[in-house]
């Protein structure tokens, strides 16, 4: 069938040879010491001829006190580069551009980070938010170095990026609470350390919740000024996840349709739409509401040659059953990240 999957995107620092995105997983299947397992790497190999027109690795942490499972991948330090570099040439193989999102638990590294403090929006010293801040320039220059194509910097989810901009969150009367520029300064500073110390030419993108709890005007509102914002400072896009991003069941349409084809009109930062992406009606869909480019998670954990099945005409197997949502299973020599894997 006729389809824009396979056309071409080019962004401010980029240049995609699809517009296909696999959306950055949780895979939880680190070991404890936040070492990458084998698995993984193989994972990646796989996707890497998956027609895809990026690749967004899993959420890894930029420090120790920001872990937020037991299993999450790290690059806090040097000792963690050879992972890195691992995960990025399995999955550039076969020349698709490789970004890492990169990500601070916040409060859900409670029970997770080996006792350290845990960092919320309102216990933060101003200090303490230059340090993260910090640490994710110095997480983006391992990344760059380990090969990665550019960063993606996780700021929804109720991540700490993403707690920071909620007010629900956020009680801050200084410089990093109150108005929507304000909560979402750590992120701008975040984006400009990146840059400092990667370059300006070095892509950098952001994922962030497009709506709250309720769908607020409000919020709707504060958005839109950001994602103005954040095309202004010279973002290369925005992936738009929202409050209720990881439904079970298998979808009608898209989850966060009716906000891309909102926010389109308010903004000229290109957005990449995710959640809820079963169909190739459902994907071109959000190429008519505005989206540069869809992106897709756990259906490609179920068939990873999802993109070409759908564009064939068939249909994808993703059940929305959230298994892969636990811990790295084995069934004797197996490994099973989805038990309806094709």
């Amino acid at each position: 069938m006729d389809t824009n999957v396979f056309a071409p995107l080019t962004l401010r620092n980029i240049r995609l040879p699809g517009r296909t995105v696999r959306s950055a997983t949780e895979l939880f299947c680190s070991y404890p010491d936040a070492h990458v397992h084998p698995f993984e790497v193989e994972l990646y190999r796989e996707l890497a001829d998956s027609s895809l027109g990026m690749i967004l690795t899993a959420h890894t942490c930029v420090a120790p006190e920001g872990r937020s499972n037991l299993y999450q991948n790290a690059i806090w330090s040097d000792e963690y580069l050879d992972d890195a570099r691992d995960i990025a040439s399995a999955a550039s193989a076969k020349g698709t551009p490789v970004v890492m999102q990169l990500g601070h638990g916040g409060m859900k590294a409670e029970g997770n980070n080996g006792g350290l403090r845990v960092y919320t929006p309102d216990n933060m010293t101003e200090s303490e938010i230059a340090g993260v801040v910090r640490s994710f320039g110095a997480a983006a220059q391992r990344a760059k170095k380990a090969g990665y194509s550019g960063v993606m910097l996780h700021a929804a989810h109720l991540y700490l990026l993403s707690q920071f901009f909620y007010p629900e969150y956020n009680h801050r009367s200084d410089r990093y609470g109150g108005c929507a520029e304000n909560r979402f300064r750590i992120i701008r500073e975040c984006f400009e350390e990146i840059k400092t110390v990667c370059g300006d030419d070095f892509p950098v993108f952001m994922k962030i919740n497009g709506d709250d709890r309720e769908n607020t005007a409000e919020y709707h509102d504060d958005i839109a000024t950001v994602l103005n914002l954040c095309d202004r400072l010279g973002m290369d896009a925005a992936e738009i996840s929202g409050w209720d991003s990881a439904r079970r069941g298998v979808p009608e349409q898209p989850y966060f349709l009716e906000n891309i084809r909102k926010l389109h009109t308010e903004t000229e930062l290109p957005l990449i739409a995710v959640g809820g992406v079963r169909t190739m009606a459902g994907i071109e869909e959000l190429f008519d509401a505005g989206a540069c480019a869809v992106s897709m998670s756990r259906p490609l954990l179920q068939n990873p040659q999802i993109i070409r099945t759908l564009a064939d005409g068939g249909s994808s197997g993703c059940t929305g059953c959230c298994f892969c949502f636990s811990p790295l299973k084995t069934d004797g020599e197996r490994i099973i990240r989805c038990p309806h894997k094709k």
